[in-house]
């Protein structure tokens, strides 16, 4: 009788602490997808810089910052309306495009890529990108193991006693970078 009673007890203390432990990685995702959204608004925050260092060298210089301008915006409308961190993302890809594109215009002008205020902002640009790049694999890692977690727990007893979680995808957080 009192080795089922002590079972009982492991069995019910084994399932408090995974429910809490599903809990803690929840709120862990939270605070990472708060960090990867500040660490690529900041990123953003370098376009105006970059514009107007780059006014004086390029040909069609508002042409070639037209979307990554629009995007800014929308960026700011998002944070607005406080919308899901994979509208955010979406939002994100497209402005890291233009990233992409406005550096590679940038570059290959040798009179632009020989002024110091060039090379501040495209170091600082990389090291703003490493950051999010270490930030996003932390994001992937968790993820995985939240998605894994969830998926023993729904082939599992233990979908009886703890409330339904849904995975997350993180398919479009691959796609930054």
């Amino acid at each position: 009788m009192y080795t089922f009673l002590i079972i009982f007890i492991i069995l019910l203390l084994s399932l408090f602490i995974y429910y809490f432990y599903l809990l803690n990685l929840n709120k862990k995702i939270n605070k990472i997808e708060i960090n990867i959204q500040k660490l690529l608004q900041n990123r953003a925050d370098t376009i105006p810089w970059l514009y107007e260092i780059s006014k004086e060298y390029l040909i069609k210089h508002s042409k070639v910052f037209e979307e990554a301008i629009k995007l800014r915006k929308l960026q700011f409308s998002l944070n607005e309306y406080s919308v899901s961190f994979i509208e955010f993302i979406k939002n994100e890809i497209a402005i890291n495009h233009e990233f992409s594109f406005i550096f590679s215009i940038c570059t290959k002008n040798k009179k632009l890529s020989e002024i110091k205020k060039f090379k501040y902002i495209k170091k600082l640009i990389i090291e703003k990108n490493q950051k999010i790049w270490i930030e996003i694999e932390n994001y992937k890692k968790t993820i995985s193991l939240l998605n894994n977690l969830i998926i023993i727990k729904n082939y599992t007893v233990l979908w009886f006693a703890l409330p339904l979680w849904k995975r997350i995808e993180s398919d479009l957080i691959k796609n930054i970078f």
